[in-house]
C-alpha cells in the first residue's frame, strides 16, 4: 500500500457553541430581593443570584412559562446557572419546575401518577452521585404517586444522526413507561461534561445514563473519570473505552469495520480495483480508517494508492490536494468520510471537468447530509438500531448490575444511490 498523504487541519470538527458549556458558571445561592432586576448588557457586571432570581419571578408574573434558554439569554448567563436558580426558587415554593424551564405557581397542573413500571420497579437501588449525596430510588407505583422513571441522555449538539437517535429513544422508552431526559454536549474542547452529567443526575427519577463522551483526550478524560466514579448504570454510545482502563462500562457502537467491508464489496462488484480514501477528523474516523486499511492490506482485491486524513470539508487547499491526487493517480473510486467532505470533493471535481459517478465513483461514510443535497451512495449508521441497543443494554445493566460488561456493535446500512457505476461505463 502506498504512503499515506496527510494534511491535518487543527480546526475542530464542529465550530459550534453550546448552551451546555458550563465553564465559569455562577453559583446560584441566596434569597430573592425585593427589587426588579433586568439583564445586563455584555461588558457590564454579572447579576447577583438574588437579582437573577427576582428577575425570573418578575417574568413569571407576565407569562406562565419560561424556558431555561430564554432565561439564560435574558439574564446573560449560562443554562446551568439558571437551573440552579430555578432549583432555589422551586424549593422555596415560588415556582414550579417543569422539563426545560419553569412554570408560575398559578398555572401549574398536577399530573396523574403513571402506571407501575414492571421493568424497573424492582431493579432500582440507592445510588450515590459524584458529590457523595445518597439518593433514594423513586418507587414508581400509582399508590405512591411517584414520577415516571427516566433515562438521562447526554449526546453532542443535535446534528448528523443524533436527532434521529434521540427520537427513536423517546419512542422506545415511551413504550416501556420511561422518559428520556436529554442534555447537550459539544465537540468543543472546553466543554465540562462532568458538570453536565452531575446536573442531569440530580433528578432522582434518572435511573441510568446513555452518554457519548467528548473525543478530545483531556476533555474526554474528565468525562470518563466521572463515569468511573458515579454509582449509576451507564452505557456509552458511539465511543470506544479508553485503551487502558480499570473501569469498564457497557458500550454500543456502529460497526464501522464491517461497514467498510460492505463498501469495498460494493466497489469490487462494479469492477473497481483502484480506490483512494479521504477522512475528516471525527470521533469515529480512526475506526473507519483502520477498517479500510485492514481491507486493503489483508486482501489483493483493492489497491489504495493514497489515504488523506484530517482534511476538513472547508479546507479548500486540502480538498484541492485530494482532487489533484485523484486526477494524477487515475483511481476509479473514492471512499470518503464525512458526507460534507464527500460533497466538497464532488463539487471540486466538477469544477475540474470531472463528475461523480461518470468519472469517479464515490461512497460516503455518514449518510445523513447527502439525500437532499447530492445523491451519493452511503454507509449509514442505523439510528433506530443504535437507540434500541443502547436502551436494551442499559435496562439489562439496571436489572443485572453484577453481570459482565457488554460491547455491542451494530452494522451500518449501505444505501445505494447510484454514485458507484461499473468501471467500463466510466472508461466509456
Amino acid at each position: 500500500m502506498a504512503d499515506t498523504a496527510s494534511n491535518t487541519n487543527e480546526t475542530s470538527m464542529t465550530n459550534a457553541t453550546s448552551t451546555a458549556n458550563v465553564t465559569n458558571m455562577t453559583d446560584a445561592t441566596g434569597t430573592t430581593a425585593g427589587t426588579t432586576a433586568t439583564a445586563q448588557p455584555a461588558g457590564k457586571r454579572d447579576l447577583l443570584p438574588a437579582e437573577r432570581q427576582d428577575a425570573i419571578l418578575s417574568l413569571l408574573t407576565r407569562q406562565s412559562v419560561a424556558t431555561v434558554p430564554e432565561l439564560a439569554t435574558m439574564l446573560n448567563t449560562t443554562e446551568i446557572t439558571i437551573r440552579r436558580d430555578l432549583t432555589v426558587l422551586s424549593k422555596a415554593g415560588l415556582l414550579k419546575r417543569v422539563r426545560g424551564g419553569a412554570m408560575s405557581i398559578g398555572s401549574s397542573e398536577e399530573h396523574a401518577a403513571p402506571a407501575a413500571n414492571p421493568i424497573l420497579s424492582g431493579a432500582l437501588t440507592e445510588r450515590t452521585l459524584t458529590g457523595g449525596v445518597a439518593v433514594k430510588p423513586v418507587l414508581h407505583s400509582p399508590e405512591l404517586g411517584g414520577d415516571q422513571p427516566a433515562i438521562g441522555v447526554m449526546l453532542p449538539e443535535p446534528s448528523f444522526f443524533w436527532p434521529g437517535v434521540i427520537d427513536n429513544m423517546r419512542t422506545i422508552a415511551s413504550r416501556m413507561g420511561l422518559r428520556i431526559i436529554t442534555r447537550e454536549s459539544t465537540y468543543d474542547t472546553d466543554v465540562r461534561e462532568d458538570d453536565i452529567l452531575t446536573d442531569l443526575t440530580q433528578d432522582p427519577t434518572v435511573c441510568g445514563l446513555i452518554v457519548a463522551p467528548n473525543s478530545h483526550p483531556e476533555t474526554g478524560k474528565r468525562t470518563w473519570d466521572w463515569i468511573a466514579h458515579a454509582d449509576i448504570p451507564t452505557v456509552v454510545i458511539e465511543r470506544d473505552l479508553p485503551l487502558l482502563t480499570a473501569d469498564y462500562v457497557d458500550t454500543v457502537r456502529t460497526n464501522h469495520p464491517y461497514g467498510v467491508r460492505k463498501a469495498a464489496t460494493h466497489f469490487i462488484r462494479h469492477g473497481h480495483r483502484f480506490v483512494g480514501a479521504a477522512f475528516t477528523d471525527t470521533p469515529t474516523s480512526d475506526m473507519i480508517q483502520e477498517g479500510w486499511r485492514d481491507v486493503v492490506e489483508e486482501t489483493d482485491l483493492i489497491q489504495c494508492p493514497f489515504i488523506f486524513d484530517g482534511i476538513q470539508p472547508y479546507d479548500t487547499k486540502g480538498v484541492n490536494g485530494i482532487v489533484d491526487k485523484i486526477l494524477l493517480s487515475g483511481v476509479t473510486g473514492m471512499l470518503v468520510h464525512s458526507d460534507y467532505l464527500a460533497i466538497a470533493i464532488a463539487q471540486t471535481l466538477e469544477r475540474r471537468g470531472r463528475h461523480v459517478p461518470e468519472d469517479v465513483s464515490l461512497i460516503s461514510v455518514d449518510g445523513f447530509a447527502t439525500p437532499s443535497s447530492r445523491p451519493l451512495t452511503v454507509l449509514r449508521s442505523s439510528d433506530k438500531d443504535l437507540a434500541e441497543a443502547a436502551i436494551s443494554t442499559l435496562i439489562h445493566r439496571i436489572q443485572n448490575p453484577d453481570s459482565a460488561t457488554r460491547h455491542t456493535l451494530v452494522d451500518p446500512n449501505l444505501i445505494d444511490r447510484g454514485s458507484v457505476v461499473d468501471v467500463p461505463a466510466q472508461q466509456a
